[in-house]
This record gives structure tokens, sequence and C-alpha cells, in this order.
């Protein structure tokens, strides 16, 4: 596996509100804050931290088949079930912490923030995700949207409402409808899928794919799949700024 990870400001923004992580524990999170004053890096960076603290804690605590059969199985269902449900427990356990923050310092109160994170175990990939950072995957030339945003113009989008093009110019194409930080988590996927040879996974927050179309993204990585993670994730960011950089940009490349 190769991986790199890179968050930049953008050409608008004063500060970094993403966070991400990547790589340790087979573990990969992309957060995108938002809130008054700094409230929006501090609930990303409570995410990113209290979300893998807890996770490796309990990860390291199994006894997980990592040669697990790609068959069905009852073993490697239950594998599978357990590793999820630690995922939305250590989703949870994140947001109560960022929601109790916000309720004990009024500078903080209404803060929140996305939250994609995958952990990968053999040939298994394992994802909870809330808000409207995103996951993609990118196999045999094809890239694939695997979560959804959590907003109300992709539920407009989703319904037919309105046109892809239209997403990018909505007058309220920044309303999330699901962060991390409220009392309970409206919406909250989580999901498995398996890994294949010459994979590659995209994480990122919404400053790269609100600046890059998911068919230029596409074809960025059909030019460059043969180039190192590093390589890819700069060009990446390089374009979302080139096109106008309106918001902080975060990726993260993993090649399988």
């Amino acid at each position: 596996m190769d991986y790199f990870a890179i968050s930049n400001t953008g050409k608008f923004r004063q500060n970094n509100e993403d966070c991400y992580f990547a790589g340790e524990d087979n573990l990969f999170i992309v957060a995108d804050g938002m809130g008054g004053a700094r409230a929006g890096e501090i609930a990303s960076r409570a995410a990113v931290d209290n979300f893998s603290s807890y996770f490796k804690k309990k990860i390291k605590e199994k006894k997980y088949d990592k040669d697990i059969s790609k068959n069905i199985s009852e073993k490697n269902t239950a594998q599978d079930n357990d590793i999820q449900q630690l995922m939305i427990n250590s989703v949870n356990y994140a947001n109560k912490i960022i929601y109790d923050m916000g309720c004990k310092n009024k500078e903080l109160n209404g803060m929140g923030t996305t939250f994609t994170a995958l952990f990968t175990l053999s040939n298994n990939a394992y994802v909870v995700h809330t808000g409207d950072s995103r996951l993609y995957l990118y196999r045999k030339n094809n890239l694939n949207l695997l979560t959804e945003d959590h907003t109300l113009v992709f539920q407009l989008y989703k319904k037919g409402a309105i046109s892809y093009e239209d997403t990018f110019s909505h007058p309220q194409r920044n309303y999330l409808t699901s962060v991390l930080g409220e009392n309970e988590i409206s919406s909250l996927e989580c999901f498995k899928f398996s890994l294949e040879k010459d994979d590659m996974v995209l994480l990122c927050s919404d400053g790269l794919n609100s600046m890059i179309k998911d068919s230029m993204i596409e074809k960025m990585l059909k030019k460059l799949k043969n180039e190192n993670a590093g390589d890819i994730a700069k060009k990446l960011v390089w374009k979302a700024n080139k096109n106008g950089g309106r918001d902080n940009i975060t990726v993260i490349v993993i090649k399988i």
C-alpha cells in the first residue's frame, strides 16, 4: 500500500479548518470543521484525535484474522459486523466530546465537523461517514463515489430536482444536514467494500470536489495512475487551487 495525505488552506481562507489522519494502524480520516472564530479547527481536530485514539485502543484489544478468506462465512461476517460496530461506537464517542465542548463553552457552541474514516484489514475496507467530505474508489479506470453528501443540495440532486451542474452554484450548496457536534448524529453511513489490486481510494474534503468535477478527477487519475500517491495528491490539490481554491483542500490518496 502506498498512501499520501496533504492539506492546503486554499486561496481565500485565513485558517485551515480541515484535519486528517493517515496510515497508522491502517486508519485514514478526513474532517472538515465549521463554526465561529477558530471553532471549526477545534471541532475537526477533536473529531480526529478522539476517534483515532478510541478506535486504535479498541482495535488492538481484538485478535482479528488478517488472512481471513474472501468467501462468505459465519466467522468473517461476525468480524465485519464487529469492526463496523466499533467504528460506529468510535464516532459516537468523538461526537459526544465535541457536543459537550460546545455546550460548556459559548465560543464553541454550534461547532461541528464532517467526518469520513476508512480502516483497512487485509483486502477489506470499512467506512464510517457523515457530512460532505467524500470517499471515492477508482477501479479499472472508473471513479465511483461511495459516500453520500449529507447536504440539502445533494438530496435535491438525488431526487432529480436539480442537475449535477446546479450543485456547484446552488445558493444552499453549503447547507449540511448532518455533522459531528450534534446531540445525536442525524445521518451516519457505515459500510464495507472489498479492495482489489491496483485500486485507488481517495478521501477528500469538499475543497477538492467543489473545485474539480468528478469527471475531471477521473480523467486526472487515469493520467496519473502510474505515479506515486504523493504526486497524485499534490496534483489534485494544485488543480483545485488553479480552479479557484475557494475552500481548504484536504486529500488522501491510497494506492493498493
